[in-house]
């Protein structure tokens, strides 16, 4: 098993934004086994600075308020009121995929937002 720790976790299809949290990855695979909050520190553990995205499908990011629909990805953006959303594919049938781990890089935790760097990498 890999382990990733962060200052948040967002998963869209659900709707959570959750603090200091860790996911867990099958080394096979590198799909989702779990996630759990941060409350000591795990050996081999990679922490990782900002935020992680639990999604079935490869999230791209929008530095809009209020977003198109994008192709069949899930869209990420902060709203105007500094809250992180998203916008989820028109087929949401998600219940027989595998939900991967996400890593925004760029992304300032304490303003909630996106920058012109932000880019999104599939964590394995």
């Amino acid at each position: 098993m890999k382990r990733f720790a962060s200052h948040r976790l967002y998963i869209p299809h659900l709707g959570l934004f959750l603090k200091n949290h860790v996911v867990q990855l099958d080394e096979q695979t590198g799909a989702v086994t779990d996630y759990y909050p941060f409350t000591e520190e795990i050996s081999f553990t990679e922490w990782l600075n900002g935020l992680i995205v639990l999604s079935y499908d490869f999230p791209k990011i929008s530095l809009c308020v209020t977003p198109e629909q994008m192709s069949d990805s899930t869209v990420l953006f902060v709203d105007s009121d500094k809250k992180l959303r998203s916008k989820l594919p028109s087929e949401d049938d998600n219940k027989l995929l595998t939900l991967n781990a996400y890593y925004v890089t760029s992304f300032n935790v304490s303003d909630m937002c996106f920058s012109d760097n932000s880019i999104v990498v599939r964590l394995s």
